[in-house]
């Protein structure tokens, strides 16, 4: 199907821009986010998802908040909460209404126990220069520690209509798979890379779809005429992981669970508590036209150019230019006086005063010099305006 091709061409772009940089440079490890700046090429980022959404034909749009609007406008919702405890009673409250309000609805809701950060670091090991091996490594241990400091908020075991959160099961990767004919046909599971932490486990009623060893990978809730569809964890579902092939035709038939194409897909976005919930949806911002910092490739491109120009400010500046000798003004230099008074007899604009004061001075300074003159006939009247 095409959404492959096109979901492999955008997650390899997404691996190659953190590469290009190097390992002295940080990634994108925003969860659960499609857009904006950090979110989008995280490696730990929706839009990859999102994007193969599209290319079956649906219209995506991101929300964070449970709205009005979102009621209304959704035909489906795709839920990334960055938050390993169940969803609150309200938030599950919302929700199930929203999926009783219209037939055909489906929520999907991801699980949150899974970064994809330490898979990263470990993956571009294989590939890079010997001497950046050990900070790599380094790289992956830190983000290993960082995300086991992160789990230590999962509940050991928690309860909720949706499903059952086990947050102290032992870790383990994924190589085997069961479960429906249309999510196990023409998947390798010794190349899937899915990781197992805390466990979902579904209700009674729940179908699971896809599972490894007993443990609920994918599961299905009826919700009268529609239905909720819940995913233990974003192993398969996050960018970086869908550079995997096998993780990509996982994708695609949770895409298909969805239904026929044309729907609105809306990705929520929520932190820590899930998204608020709001009487009324909020008013559209008055465009600044910052939205454009916000828009890949523009804003990569006006921040090199920034870059340059602050650059560019730096090197033209004084302090930062080629070294010179500077050398002081002397009150006692006589010709800075002469300078005021010719300056201040310039800006007069009286030439025969000028003239007058000149030769008053040659008067005062040396009378034997004009009284040759005078005799000699060189002077015979004062200064007047033309003379030399």
């Amino acid at each position: 199907m095409n959404l492959v091709g096109e979901a492999t061409y955008r997650a390899s772009i997404l691996i190659l821009l953190a590469t290009v940089f190097g390992c002295s440079e940080e990634i994108d490890t925003f969860y659960g986010r499609r857009k904006g700046v950090p979110g989008s090429a995280s490696v730990n980022g929706t839009a990859v998802l999102a994007r193969m959404f599209e290319n079956e034909g649906h219209r995506v749009f991101s929300w964070t908040s449970l709205s009005p609007r979102l009621n209304d406008r959704a035909d489906v919702i795709v839920w990334f909460p960055n938050d390993f405890e169940a969803p609150s009673s309200e938030v599950r409250d919302w929700l199930e209404n929203w999926l009783l309000d219209r037939p055909g609805r489906t929520l999907v809701y991801v699980g949150r126990d899974f970064d994809a950060a330490p898979w990263y670091w470990k993956k571009i090991q294989s590939g890079a220069p010997t001497e950046q091996v050990s900070e790599l490594q380094q790289r992956e241990i830190t983000a290993r520690t960082d995300f086991a400091m992160e789990r230590r908020a999962a509940p050991a075991s928690e309860d909720c209509d949706w499903c059952t959160i086990e947050g102290k099961a032992l870790h383990r990767n994924v190589r085997t798979i069961d479960g429906d004919s249309q999510w196990t046909e023409g998947v390798d599971p010794s190349k899937l890379d899915i990781g197992l932490y805390g466990r979902v486990l579904p209700p009674d009623d729940g179908e699971v779809l896809l599972s490894s060893e007993d443990d609920a990978l994918v599961s299905r809730q009826p919700w009268d005429e529609s239905q909720l569809i819940v995913v233990a964890n974003g192993s398969f579902l996050l960018n970086a992981m869908l550079v995997n092939h096998e993780h990509r035709k996982l994708a695609g038939q949770l895409i298909e669970e969805v239904g026929p194409p044309e729907k609105n897909v809306v990705f929520l976005e929520s932190w820590g508590g899930g998204p608020p919930i709001r009487d009324n949806d909020p008013l559209p911002g008055v465009p600044t036209g910052m939205e454009i910092f916000h828009v890949w490739p523009t804003n990569w491109i006006l921040l090199h150019m920034a870059i340059v120009g602050i650059l560019f400010c730096l090197a033209r500046f004084p302090i930062f230019g080629r070294p010179r000798e500077v050398y002081p003004e002397r009150p006692s230099d006589f010709g800075k006086h002469i300078d005021a008074l010719a300056e201040l007899l310039e800006r007069s604009g009286d030439a025969v005063h000028a003239h007058s004061r000149l030769l008053h001075y040659r008067q005062m300074a040396k009378p034997e010099e004009v009284q040759v003159t005078a005799k000699s006939g060189l002077v015979q009247k004062p200064f007047a305006e033309g003379d030399t």
